[in-house]
């Protein structure tokens, strides 16, 4: 059975050469290319695969999962609502989720929820600082009373830096 196998495999082979031999040097570049495309989806299949099914190591994260930070692989459905905040466009960290999503509310775009992100397992958006950070250096239940940082132009991550400045001139301007 394995010498009919192996017969078989350089029948294939032998059958394939001759097919390529008979094709245009452009039409041999074409099934390289399909052949470099299709190897290259199986990589990434293959990856996906395997990423998907590694579990993470949360050994890594000091802290509980749980108890110390919250553990979200995705969005959660929350009551949060861009139309509830006090500046547009912001960023806002959704207290629901334990700081660990967070919003920006824009134009109205994305909905009413603004576009949701996920921060990485073990930190949590830091509503002073605009960024995700590790959970034990953010206190989320502040968070709503810093909402207000986005109403400051030279805070809000949202307002354009030439702006910025011109809003330090002329306060630098209203103290001469």
């Amino acid at each position: 059975m394995a010498n009919g196998a192996l017969l078989l495999g350089q029948l294939l082979a032998t059958s394939l050469l001759m097919i390529l031999a008979g094709l245009s040097t452009h039409q041999q570049g074409a099934l390289g290319q399909l052949d470099s495309e299709y190897r290259l989806h199986q990589t990434i299949s293959n990856f996906a695969k395997r990423k998907k099914e590694q579990k993470q190591d949360l050994a890594k994260i000091p802290g509980i999962p749980w108890q110390d930070y919250p553990l979200y692989h995705e969005i959660p459905q929350t009551s949060f609502s861009c139309a509830h905040v006090p500046a547009v466009p912001g960023m806002y960290a959704n207290v629901e989720t334990g700081c660990q999503v967070y919003h920006v509310c824009h134009d109205g775009r994305e909905g009413d929820q603004g576009a949701a992100f996920l921060c990485a397992n073990g930190t949590i958006f830091n509503q002073k600082e605009f960024a995700c950070d590790w959970w034990y250096n953010v206190d989320c239940g502040s968070a709503p009373r810093l909402y207000e940082l986005n109403l400051d132009p030279e805070t809000n991550p949202y307002v354009p830096p030439a702006h910025k400045e011109q809003i330090r001139q002329d306060r630098l301007k209203a103290f001469i």
